[in-house]
Formats: structure tokens, C-alpha cells, sequence
């Protein structure tokens, strides 16, 4: 599959602010690396949408390098939407919730 643009549904604005908070209340500069980690995987995601493996159904999860954080995403023709970022450690069940009640 070629490249294609990337989208962020609103409430992902959401959860990038939660994960900032996280990182920052105990890792010196903790939010800067946090988004830098978290660019990258987006450019990955862009670059070859299909790397990452199916999680839940049609959404995909890419794992943000040295984070506890994953972008969940759909590929839909002609882009590429994340639906969500979410900490990996949550139970299963409230992470398939969170991506039925976000698409």
C-alpha cells in the first residue's frame, strides 16, 4: 500500500494531553519526548499504514517507542485516521470500549 495522509479524530487531542500530563509529572522534559516518540510513529503510520498489526478488529495499533502508549488507527481509501491513544496498560475490555464508542 502506498503512503497516505493522516487524520486525528477530536478526541485524540484528548488523549495526547493525558499522556503529556503523564509523562511530564515524573520524567524530566518528559512531555517533549513523549511527542517526539509519538511524531515518529505517525510518520510510520503515514509512510507503510500497514505495518502494524490488527488489534481490535479494523483498528490497528502502533506502539510508541519507550512509551506505554499505543495510536490505535483505521485505514480507510485515501486515509488514514487515528481514532485513538491509549495507555497500553488498561484492561483490554475498556480499550475495545474506548474504540467502539470512538468511530
Amino acid at each position: 500500500m502506498k503512503s497516505q495522509p493522516v487524520e486525528f479524530l477530536e478526541p485524540v487531542e484528548h488523549d495526547l494531553r493525558y499522556a503529556r500530563d503523564f509523562y511530564e509529572s515524573w520524567k524530566w522534559r518528559g512531555a517533549e519526548d513523549f511527542m517526539e516518540r509519538f511524531r515518529e510513529s505517525v510518520a510510520w503510520i503515514e509512510w507503510t499504514p500497514e505495518l502494524f498489526p490488527k488489534k481490535h478488529r479494523q483498528y490497528r495499533r502502533a506502539i510508541i517507542r519507550r512509551s506505554y502508549f499505543g495510536i490505535y488507527y483505521v485505514i480507510e481509501p485515501g486515509v488514514t485516521t487515528v481514532v485513538a491513544v491509549l495507555d497500553m496498560r488498561r484492561d483490554p475490555r475498556t480499550i475495545r470500549d474506548t474504540l467502539k464508542g470512538r468511530k
